[in-house]
C-alpha cells in the first residue's frame, strides 16, 4: 500500500515552496514556525516593514485555505509587532500525475514524491473597521 504524507507534511512542503518565493521578491525571512497548528508560520522582513505570514497548503485541484481563527491570530500577532499581515494559500500537484496525465496521482500526496507549487503570491489582509 502506498503511503501517504500527513497534513503536517503537506504543510511543510507549502512552506518549503513559500520561503524561497518570499527570498526571490525581496523578503528577508526571519523566522518560520514548521507547525501547522502554531500560528504565525512566518515572519519575514521586506526593509523596514515586518510581514507575519499565516500559510495553508492542499494537494491539487485544490489550495490550502486558512482558518478564520488563524488569520485573526496572525493579525494579533502582526498588529503588536506594527507589521502587515498576508496569508499564502498554496496548492501542491504531485509531479508523477502531470507526468502520466493522471488527475487522481496530481492529487495524491505519496511520501517520496515530487511535487510542485501553485502559488501565485500573498494576499494581505487587515482587522475591518
Amino acid at each position: 500500500m502506498e503511503e501517504l504524507l500527513n497534513d503536517q507534511e503537506i504543510h511543510m512542503l507549502g512552506l518549503q515552496a513559500l520561503i524561497p518565493w518570499l527570498e526571490g521578491h525581496g523578503f528577508v525571512v526571519d523566522y518560520v514556525q514548521p507547525e501547522k497548528c502554531a500560528v504565525p508560520h512566518v515572519f519575514a522582513l521586506s526593509g523596514e516593514m515586518l510581514t507575519v505570514i499565516v500559510a495553508a497548503a492542499d494537494m491539487y485541484p485544490n489550495k490550502g485555505k486558512v482558518t478564520e481563527a488563524d488569520k485573526a491570530a496572525a493579525l494579533q500577532a502582526a498588529n503588536q509587532l506594527n507589521g502587515l499581515c498576508a496569508v499564502a494559500s498554496i496548492g501542491l500537484i504531485n509531479m508523477e500525475g502531470v507526468a502520466a496525465d493522471d488527475k487522481e496521482l496530481m492529487g495524491k500526496p505519496l511520501k517520496n514524491g515530487q511535487y510542485q507549487a501553485d502559488f501565485s503570491g500573498l494576499e494581505y489582509i487587515q482587522f475591518e473597521g
